[in-house]
């Protein structure tokens, strides 16, 4: 549906606003009324628009009215749009657009924003013309109610720049909906005839051209009663555009009356668009009269001064170079000043940063840090925690294998026990039973009274040895050596056995130096050496040498017994491997702990045919 286009126009309102302004006694009630006349005559006559809007900059500028300063300015800036000065438009525009956000008028704002979009668009600037565009639709959105037609105005824009983007067909028969609804209030806004034309172009869409193009005639038509000229060319050159879409219309009949619109708006450069299209289109058509006509008329205007082509403004009033350039030169200082204040400003703001950066980094680090050094922290403690339960795993295994040793080794210490003493108390009991017969002379029974008495002494060392070995498993044993001489040692160990030697009638060879001294208990070397010479005397053959011997090497003295003990040797040292039934194994095991608690060895082994080795070193 189009939107109805009624009302009396724009052209009807100038009396009574010029009325108005003659009225008008104080300086800020006469600023308000010229912005009203000169927003009128941008829709009517460019040169006159100009004219109040150049008085209306003045007068606020005096009055330092930022308000009547940003409309003069935005005015200013849709004149030079107009007039195809796009960098002229876009400094006026612009300097509405800061003047505008000062006072944060979002209404005002967008049009400053939209007079700055049009002219980079126009200009060839699409991508600094998308960034105008974008930040006025999203302030338009914004707007309240009762701005709904600065609202309307951008949605009118927004199908005049996705219209022929097929991806957007749908939003932007939406936007136009939408669009026609607001402007059903304001029968008089510009943006109605747009609204009106672009369903037009939806009509050639559909195929309804001719209808189309009747309702393009009557909204220029319509225009041109309103006293909006410029809208009316705007409605005649869309009929130029229905090409695009498929339509031709009878193009000699819409571009003579553009022209003629255009020659009554006294506006040079629309006066020349059109002579340069009828132009173009007569000669096509081969008629010279009209060639030559519409030549002739671009030549005439060609040669006028585009700012100065209306008679009826004076030179005084009309001379827009000469007013733009003087305040240019007026606002030069002024801007020097200001530039370098932002500069200022600038350099202070970033210093504001940098510090700003600075202390953020510096907090940053500070609490990475912080997370670091905890998270550090957590993981030695729970390092620690694991260490030290890996630890007690370790302990208790340890424990667990200690008790399953000492419980291995009761059961096998109570088993040698029962072997190693069965056999001499067995002797006892039996020699015992031959004293009671009493058939055994006086030299028998001084024999076996003898072979009592060893057998009870050697069960009775075995038994010595055996309670100073289980002293010594017992916690709280400490080894503490001191400064042994080995000799006395080696002597008290040989006198013990002086008897089982004399009978075997063993020789000992001593080769222990008298002042020879080792770092030892001396309790326990004293059995050690005893438990080895048994298994000596006991392994030697009657009649043989035994020999003791020691050296020292790396601050450690090795003792070595050699004991000729010929095929014995060797049958010794098999049953030394049977622990349960052999009288001399456990005193080697318990001799050799003897010497690892004093952090020595034991070596016990065969050496040159048949001699026997006992070799110990501490």
């Amino acid at each position: 549906m189009l939107p109805a286009l009624r009302g009396h126009g724009q052209a009807a309102i100038l009396p009574g606003l010029k009325q108005d302004l003659a009225q008008q006694r104080d300086s800020a009630g006469y600023v308000a009324v010229l912005g009203k006349i000169g927003a009128l005559y941008a829709s009517i006559h460019l040169d006159s628009s100009f004219y109040y809007a150049r008085q209306m900059l003045e007068i606020a500028t005096r009055l330092h009215d930022v308000s009547g300063m940003a409309d003069a300015n935005n005015m200013l800036g849709w004149y030079y749009t107009a007039k195809t000065d796009y960098n002229v438009g876009i400094t006026y525009a612009y300097k509405a657009l800061l003047q505008n956000e000062q006072l944060g008028d979002s209404a005002q704002m967008i049009r400053s924003l939209n007079i700055i979009y049009g002219c980079y668009k126009n200009s060839g600037h699409p991508v600094e013309a998308n960034n105008y565009f974008y930040r006025a639709f999203h302030m338009a959105n914004r707007l309240p109610p009762e701005k709904d037609s600065i609202a309307a105005t951008m949605l009118v824009n927004y199908a005049w720049r996705f219209f022929n983007d097929s991806t957007r067909t749908d939003s932007v028969r939406l936007v136009l909906r939408k669009a026609a609804k607001i402007l059903k209030k304001y029968p008089d806004s510009r943006a109605t005839f747009y609204v009106a034309a672009f369903e037009a172009d939806l009509l050639v869409r559909e195929g309804r051209g001719r209808e189309a193009e009747h309702r393009i005639y009557e909204l220029a038509n319509l225009a041109q009663q309103k006293g909006m000229p410029y809208v009316a060319m705007d409605m005649y050159g869309r009929l130029y555009d229905f090409q695009q879409l498929g339509y031709f219309t009878d193009s000699t009949n819409y571009q003579d009356q553009a022209y003629r619109v255009a020659a009554q708006s006294g506006s040079m450069e629309l006066n020349l668009y059109w002579l340069g299209r009828l132009y173009d289109y007569y000669r096509s058509r081969q008629q010279p009269e009209k060639v030559v006509y519409y030549g002739n008329e671009i030549m005439r205007l060609a040669t006028l001064d585009r700012y100065r082509i209306n008679a009826r403004v004076s030179r005084q009033e009309a001379n827009y170079i000469d007013f733009f350039l003087k305040e240019k030169a007026l606002q030069s200082l002024s801007l020097a000043n200001r530039i370098q204040q932002q500069q200022l400003e600038k350099e202070l703001a970033e210093k504001k940063n940098r510090t700003l950066v600075a202390v953020g980094l510096l907090i940053i680090i500070l609490l990475l840090i912080t997370l670091f050094t905890g998270r550090y922290l957590h993981y030695r403690r729970w390092k620690q925690q694991e260490n030290a339960l890996a630890l007690s795993y370790v302990q208790l295994a340890r424990t667990h294998a200690a008790l399953t040793e000492n419980d291995l080794f009761k059961n096998k210490l109570i088993s040698m026990l029962a072997s190693d003493f069965r056999t001499p108390l067995h002797h006892i009991i039996a020699v015992a039973t031959q004293l009671k017969t009493g058939t055994l002379t006086q030299p028998e029974v001084i024999s076996l009274l003898k072979q009592i008495g060893n057998a009870s002494r050697k069960t009775l060392g075995a038994f010595n040895n055996i309670l100073k070995w289980l002293r010594m498993q017992l916690s709280g044993f400490t080894y503490t050596p001191v400064t042994c001489k080995l000799l006395p040692l080696i002597v008290d160990a040989v006198e013990s056995l002086q008897e089982e030697m004399n009978d075997k009638q063993l020789t000992l060879v001593n080769r222990i130096a008298p002042a020879l001294t080792v770092m030892a208990d001396e309790e326990i070397l004293r059995l050690v050496n005893i438990q080895l010479f048994q298994v000596a005397v006991a392994t030697a053959k009657a009649g043989s040498v035994l020999v003791v011997s020691a050296h020292g090497e790396d601050g450690k003295i090795t003792v070595r017994i050699m004991a000729d003990g010929g095929p014995a040797t060797r049958k010794l040292l098999e049953e030394l491997k049977d622990k349960e039934h052999n009288i001399f194994a456990l005193g080697i095991i318990i001799s050799r702990d003897f010497m690892h608690k004093m952090k020595g060895g034991l070596i016990v082994q065969e050496e040159a045919e048949g001699f026997l080795m006992l070799e110990y070193t501490i």
